[in-house]
């Protein structure tokens, strides 16, 4: 998936397109993202006699498919696409992993990371 929690990202579709907001949680298996306060439902909660609760009607978010949001980009304030790239030595990007892995050298390799990288700014989001 293109997205994952804690990304900032831009609405593509739907009531709160144009609107940006933190992805709070993902389901990979059904590939959709819950965006902090977007596409808002109401639920109605019922009394709970045993632990004191009243019923009340509750806003909370409802899932929004990701294709439907992309990665939102400061530096050009709209949605970017990105690639997948490997993190080598001393930040220096690379294809493929084989080539990050061979940047280290004689030194240990567990610095190597996947990132995704804009492809219009080549900004990096971890």
């Amino acid at each position: 998936m293109h997205v994952k929690k804690n990304d900032n990202v831009i609405v593509l579709t739907g009531k709160d397109r144009g609107f940006t907001g933190e992805i709070i949680e993902v389901d990979r298996d059904r590939r959709r993202v819950k965006v902090a306060r977007r596409n808002m439902i109401t639920r109605h909660r019922k009394p709970n006699p045993i632990t004191g609760e009243e019923g009340a009607r509750v806003e909370v978010e409802n899932w929004i498919d990701s294709s439907n949001v992309a990665l939102y980009s400061e530096e050009l304030e709209g949605p970017v696409r990105t690639k997948k790239m490997w993190r080598g030595f001393g930040g220096e990007l690379f294809a493929t992993k084989k080539e990050a892995i061979a940047s280290f050298g004689d030194k240990d390799p567990e610095g190597v990371k996947k990132v995704r990288v804009s492809k219009k700014t080549d900004e990096v989001f971890e």
